[in-house]
């Protein structure tokens, strides 16, 4: 099974089933071994918790994804020791990135990873750097 770094916009975009998205990308996911760092983590309850506020989840629904998530074989790579902010700052300047993505970028290429992502700059940044990108499953 082929490894890659997967972001949390595509990993909500199969539990929402965003775009009618949810079973293609299941059959993706399901053919991969994926790795995201630690901060996925944070961000897919961050998103849970809010479509809970919006009253777009109930608090059940969201712990239920959640739990389907936490089951869900990812391999969640911790902060590097060694890193600083101004070494990730300049991993995100050149290329117009959030810190966030930033961080994606630098586990594929530190790992020497393909990305699955759907945001179009960060897509684009791993294109440059040379990172190979696998195409999410699209309507």
């Amino acid at each position: 099974m082929a490894a890659c770094v997967a972001d949390a916009r595509v990993t909500l975009a199969w539990v929402f089933d965003e775009g009618g998205r949810g079973t293609a990308l299941d059959r993706q996911i399901g053919e991969l071994d994926l790795v995201a760092p630690w901060l996925w983590r944070l961000e897919v309850v961050n998103a849970v918790l809010v479509r809970e506020r919006r009253r777009e989840l109930s608090e059940a629904k969201g712990s239920r994804l959640l739990a389907a998530l936490e089951s869900l074989e990812i391999d969640i790579v911790g902060e590097p020791v060694p890193r600083n902010l101004v070494s990730l700052a300049q991993t995100a300047r050149p290329h117009q990135l959030t810190a966030y993505h930033a961080v994606y970028l630098d586990l594929a290429v530190s790992l020497g990873l393909p990305l699955l992502c759907d945001d179009g700059s960060l897509r684009s940044a791993a294109e440059r750097v040379g990172v190979p990108l696998i195409e999410s499953a699209r309507r």
